[in-house]
């Protein structure tokens, strides 16, 4: 895509954070949104803002009929985000099977269930977009942050690998990678979040990322490559520095 003016982009997780942000930002650049999210009455209002000129299509990604069901409603689209994502933060020897099932649900098992309907939906259309919101939580196994870490980590690997096996079908893969953004998930946390940024400056880092022929969409830059980094080190020097997350 070179802009929006024309295009349809179909927003999964639009209720509220990033998602609800970046329908204002997108409509403000003259896309068609498809406004998706479990909460109707939610996307509705957030419809009347933007002037009800979009598509809303409560659903929930936990519900595989539900998903299929949502594909019988839709058209052409330009591009799809799946932005959904579910976050209980604590320990791992404190997280309960409700929070890991629901986690591995939502962030994870969405995903795949989106694709298994979308790449023939595009494939017959001819072309299309993906954009999987990872985190740089994923980037490495953090103290305190399981099981959304590893869903994450686990999105980082399915756009990877998704983009190199549609590379010849005119699919667009990107990879969204967050820092820390001020929204209900992250208000969740009792640590410093360094390098915070809000809603709206991670939504035209996307909306702009979404237009270019980079893969990976990261923000705020200083954070996320310092992250990057710290990545790199072996783990002789990686556990000692994650240890102190854990204090």
């Amino acid at each position: 895509m070179n802009d929006y003016a024309g295009k349809t982009v179909w927003i999964i997780g639009a209720s509220s954070g990033i998602g609800h942000a970046l329908a204002h930002t997108l409509h403000a650049r003259g896309a068609t949104l498809v406004l998706s999210a479990r909460n109707e009455s939610t996307l509705h209002s957030l419809n009347t803002d933007l002037g009800g000129r979009h598509k809303v299509m409560a659903f929930d990604v936990g519900d595989h009929a539900a998903f299929a069901q949502a594909f019988a409603q839709l058209g052409k689209i330009d591009s799809t985000l799946y932005l959904a994502a579910a976050y209980t933060p604590g320990k791992i020897a404190d997280i309960t099977q409700e929070d890991c099932t629901h986690a591995l649900s939502i962030n994870l098992e969405g995903a795949f269930t989106l694709l298994r309907h979308l790449l023939p939906h595009y494939k017959t259309q001819g072309y299309g977009q993906i954009a999987l919101c990872g985190s740089v939580a994923g980037y490495k196994g953090l103290p305190k942050g399981q099981p959304y870490s590893a869903t994450k980590g686990a999105i980082i690997n399915l756009a990877e690998s998704l983009r190199a096996e549609v590379a010849d079908d005119n699919i667009d893969v990107k990879l969204i990678s967050p820092g820390f953004v001020k929204t209900p998930l992250t208000d969740k946390n009792d640590f410093v979040m360094p390098m915070m940024i809000e809603p709206e400056d991670a939504a035209r880092a996307i909306a702009d990322g979404l237009l270019g022929k980079v893969f990976e969409i990261h923000f705020p830059k200083k954070f996320t490559i310092l992250m990057k980094i710290i990545g790199l080190l072996p783990y002789a020097l990686y556990f000692p520095l994650a240890g102190k997350i854990n204090r």
